[in-house]
């Protein structure tokens, strides 16, 4: 904790010297009351202490020609800042940004949870990006996880963009490889993207905790957003191949994505669904904790959404959040419904809910999300 009280203060102090804007947020994620159909009993505890999307703290710090942010979390809530982010960037000319540590971007991202495309990445390591004339073109070079640091770290032996075992006969691979490019204009933005990896990894959930698991593979995307009137759509396709075996480069998956959302009046509406296929016999490095996640052994179809409606009155925005994950995987019913109301007291933002979880387990949870941002 010293130490980012520190780098807070250094911050500071750079700023008052050399013209720069500085933002920052402070996020906390509380729980009135929780019980579990298992028999476990909770009132008045914090959830967790933010996540890497949504960090319990971020700060940036931007000027005409550089910048630099950093992200601290406390996700098991222990006291502990066990997740650590940061990058800087700089523009050796208007058109053409470099940014060195934490990165991340996708196609185009749904607006409800803020976090269930597959479009697209969030590592360490170099980006550089391009934007010119309503084009934009990224190139980020994966070097890797290292803990808190710009994702190289040679003394702990951390993967770099190029690899080479010491053994005989090994090859060097590149690590992952991430490109997207994207045009707007009148008829809206259509966008693309490449992510390739020789030796990359994603995190399973499946049996209720996480597992890492190394695999080859890549996956392509492509997607279209517009505006017309007051509705704000997209739609994202992705293809992602992998290994079968000995086979590399079987189809794994396709996945598409659509989101909806509109305003009449006080009256608000937002959906986002997902749909596609999945080859058993294949392990894709499609992200596997996004909705509708589909992980190793799944065969066949899936479907999943969320939902939220939202009524703006005095200051107040009550709403209603449906989800259903995956609709096709059989076995019980599963959906979580959770009307709630988002308000502000002062600079503080707070959303309070009843979170209902419906499935063979159930849950019934009294959220609390307090938000500070300046």
């Amino acid at each position: 904790m010293k130490k980012i009280v520190g780098i807070i203060a250094a911050v500071a102090m750079a700023t008052s010297v050399f013209a720069a804007d500085v933002s920052a947020k402070v996020n906390l994620l509380g729980s009135v009351f929780n019980w579990k159909q298992d028999g476990n009993l909770h009132v008045l505890g914090i959830a967790e202490g933010g996540q890497g999307w949504n960090p319990s703290f971020a700060m940036t710090v931007s000027g005409d020609k550089a910048g630099a942010s950093m992200k601290f979390n406390d996700p098991e809530a222990t006291g502990a800042v066990s997740n650590v982010n940061y990058n800087l960037w700089f523009k050796p000319i208007d058109a053409l940004k470099i940014q060195v540590g934490q990165w991340d971007t996708n196609l185009n991202q749904e607006k409800i949870d803020w976090s269930n495309t597959a479009t697209g990445i969030d590592s360490n390591g170099v980006a550089l990006c391009l934007n010119t004339n309503g084009f934009e073109l990224d190139a980020f070079f994966v070097t890797g996880w290292s803990g808190g640091n710009f994702g190289w770290n040679r003394n702990n032996n951390i993967k770099g963009w190029i690899n080479k075992g010491s053994a005989e006969g090994a090859k060097a691979e590149i690590s992952e490889t991430y490109i997207k490019a994207a045009y707007g204009a009148d008829f809206g933005t259509i966008s693309a993207y490449a992510d390739l990896k020789a030796n990359g990894g994603y995190s399973d959930w499946s049996t209720g905790s996480e597992v890492k698991i190394d695999v080859p593979g890549m996956d392509f995307g492509f997607g279209y957003a517009n505006t017309f009137g007051s509705v704000n759509t997209f739609f994202n396709g992705i293809v992602g191949f992998g290994n079968k075996g000995t086979d590399e480069n079987q189809f794994g998956i396709f996945r598409g994505e659509a989101y909806v959302a509109t305003n009449i009046d006080a009256f608000g509406i937002s959906a986002f669904i997902v749909g596609g296929y999945a080859n058993k016999d294949v392990a894709t490095n499609i992200a596997q904790d996004k909705l509708a996640n589909v992980h190793p052994g799944y065969d066949g179809a899936f479907l999943g959404f969320i939902a939220k409606f939202t009524y703006g009155i005095n200051g107040y925005t009550p709403y209603l959040y449906l989800k259903e994950d995956n609709f096709m995987k059989g076995g019980d019913f599963a959906m979580e419904i959770k009307p709630g109301v988002t308000f502000n007291v002062g600079t503080c933002a707070l959303d309070i809910a009843l979170d209902i979880k419906l499935d063979s387990k159930t849950e019934i949870d009294v959220p609390v999300v307090m938000t500070v941002a300046w």
